[in-house]
């Protein structure tokens, strides 16, 4: 193999970490070339292992932060595995303890997030969008996946329109009895438009739903979720 494709798989080899790859192409090599090329091998070797230790020493300061959003990135990013591999078993054993458990938190809440969002739906197929409100407001958002996010998004704006709904037709419905009783104003004991006896004046229950309404666009805030 030419000199200069030798070095270039090596090269190559060593920005893989596959130091065992880049060993065995050095060791092709004859005289001072192998030098070089083992020289060569050795540094990027130590630069690494170099690299590794800083590594362990984020995934351990993440943790005791509880910094899960930082150990799911390095859990998922293909680097750290071959780093972690070139430091000694106990210290690669201590931070791939840290990298599992975030990802087992993480299945754990978007399992969660898939039961409240499955609730949700249910509720919303009952005509019940307190309930499904309810429900939404459990999901933790830090851990859910894009694909659940983008399922919540459309919750969101479902459970908002049935909000809407509901809200309006109650205002329609308190118009109406306000129109009749104009009409026939003793057609209804005043104690009767409440159980249990309330308000005189139907058209007073809009004053609570009306704080529903604001109960829900605080969520929407709270979610980041543009509607």
């Amino acid at each position: 193999m030419p000199s200069a494709r030798r070095r270039r798989a090596v090269e190559e080899a060593i920005i893989r970490l596959d130091f065992a790859t880049a060993q065995a192409r050095a060791d092709q090599a004859e005289g001072e070339e192998r030098t070089r090329l083992r020289d060569l091998v050795e540094a990027g070797r130590m630069e690494a292992v170099a690299r590794a230790e800083q590594l362990a020493g984020r995934i351990q300061a993440m943790a005791r932060a509880d910094h899960y959003e930082g150990l799911l990135d390095l859990a998922e990013d293909p680097e750290t595995e071959p780093l972690l591999n070139l430091i000694p078993p106990e210290i690669n054993r201590g931070a791939r303890l840290h990298l599992d458990g975030a990802l087992l938190r993480q299945k754990r809440y978007q399992a969660a997030a898939d039961r409240h969002m499955k609730n949700a739906t249910e509720f919303l197929a009952l005509f019940d969008p307190k309930a499904a409100f309810n429900e939404i407001k459990k999901v933790e958002l830090r851990w859910i996946s894009d694909a659940q996010r983008v399922e919540l998004h459309a919750l969101v704006k479902q459970t908002d329109q049935a909000v809407t709904e509901q809200i309006e037709l109650e205002g329609r419905t308190a118009e109406v009895i306000r129109e009749h009783l104009g009409e026939n104003p003793d057609s209804v004991p005043a104690s009767s438009s409440r159980p249990g006896g309330g308000s005189k004046n139907p058209g007073r229950g809009m004053g609570c739903l009306g704080s529903a309404l604001m109960a829900w666009a605080v969520l929407i805030v709270g979610l980041a979720l543009p509607l």
